[in-house]
């Protein structure tokens, strides 16, 4: 079997950033413009006001095609430019079994040229998911079969964010979200420390078995990071996530040492080269890989190193559609130290409308799409309406 094509699209999906204020990939309200890319009013971060997503297909001359997604959230134009003008040529007429000689042929291939991180990864993470996709269906296999087997169909998963204009809102949310069987929530950090330790305390009260996470979106330099960590301990926040610059290892290690409460980071690091001296240094408690940015080959490798390192494993599945969110839920079923899988069930609504089947969500659990590789295939006719050329 061989590759025949590979073609990359930029999805842009417009979305109700009023309704979503407070969830995975809309954490705080924008700066006023006429842009689609602002940034938040509170913090120097840049977003989107669309889902935006790349989405990679791989095609075969044995009729067999791959589905992959790359995390991009902020201009996928960029991914599809690279798929298109460095990665489909060299993968032409390759065996698309070979995954892991194919990941070394495109990471190499731009080798002192920006090829450790950011779009370039996430390319790559496309197709590699891709080739996994065609793997499980030309053996007729779901991609956690091929990885080993699931530990469990039902995945623990959080809540990402609560919506609402207040607080009010947010907690009435999640007191819902409790009534369908979920315990655990994230809360982001939108506006000051104080406000989100409120909230906190909110929800604690209105759902007093709930396990509640912090995300400080890389907002605090370490001498304050050190101080509202210690404000997390007396709160017993479940983890501190991206608490600092992610640059920043030694910071991330002191701030681990200074504290109780776990420091979860993982989001920002597409390789084992660039988290292994977090690990090294005891600055991670809890791994957060996205698969949008690793791909499932990486992804593994991220998780192992975590298990080296005694780390639970919570997904993070942020902003992204179908393929993406089920390349995570694959993953995490294969791996003996998952913690949670990220789940914002509104941005999974969207997700499902360009799928043929549902992505499956129990009560408190999120579950494995049962099909032959991702379990999942892209309605193309639909999607045709959200590609951007």
């Amino acid at each position: 079997m061989k590759i025949t094509r590979v073609s990359a699209f930029a999805i842009k999906i417009p979305r109700d950033l009023t309704a979503a204020r407070g969830t995975a990939g809309s954490p705080a309200p924008l700066q006023p413009g006429a842009s689609d890319y602002r940034f938040a009013a509170t913090y120097q971060t840049l977003y989107s006001s669309k889902i935006e997503t790349a989405l990679i297909k791989v095609e075969t001359d044995a009729g067999i095609t791959g589905w992959g997604e790359a995390q991009a959230p902020v201009a996928p134009e960029v991914v599809r430019t690279i798929v298109e003008t460095i990665l489909a040529p060299i993968l032409l007429g390759e065996d698309p079994l070979a995954h892991e000689r194919l990941w070394a042929r495109m990471y190499n291939s731009m080798r002192v040229r920006g090829h450790t991180g950011s779009f370039m990864l996430d390319a790559i993470a496309g197709i590699d998911t891709a080739l996994w996709d065609i793997k499980g269906k030309a053996f007729g296999a779901r991609v956690c079969d091929l990885l080993g087997g699931p530990f469990t169909h039902e995945l623990p998963a959080y809540v990402s964010g609560l919506s609402g204009a207040n607080d009010a809102a947010r907690i009435a949310q999640a007191t819902e979200y409790r009534q369908r069987g979920f315990k655990a929530f994230k809360l982001f950090m939108d506006a000051e420390p104080d406000d989100t330790l409120r909230l906190l305390d909110g929800v604690r009260e209105q759902v007093p078995d709930a396990q509640v996470f912090v995300d400080a979106l890389w907002r605090f330099d370490p001498a304050r990071a050190v101080r509202f960590g210690k404000q997390l301990d007396a709160h017993q926040a479940g983890w501190f996530e991206a608490p600092l610059k992610p640059e920043d290892v030694a910071g991330h290690a002191r701030l681990a040492e200074s504290v109780e409460t776990p420091i979860a980071i993982g989001e920002s690091y597409r390789t084992r080269f660039e988290m292994q001296p977090f690990f090294a240094a005891g600055a991670v408690n809890v791994f957060q890989p996205d698969i949008g940015r690793s791909g499932i080959t990486e992804g593994l490798k991220l998780c192992a190193l975590a298990e080296l390192h005694n780390s639970p494993v919570a997904f993070h599945v942020s902003i992204g559609l179908g393929v993406q969110i089920a390349a995570a839920l694959h993953v995490a079923a294969s791996i003996s130290n998952l913690l949670f899988v990220e789940c914002n069930p509104q941005v999974w609504i969207v997700a499902q409308t360009l799928l043929r089947a549902s992505l499956p969500i129990g009560g408190g659990t999120v579950g494995i799409p049962d099909d032959a590789g991702l379990g999942v295939e892209i309605d193309e006719d639909k999607l045709q309406t959200f590609v951007v050329n």
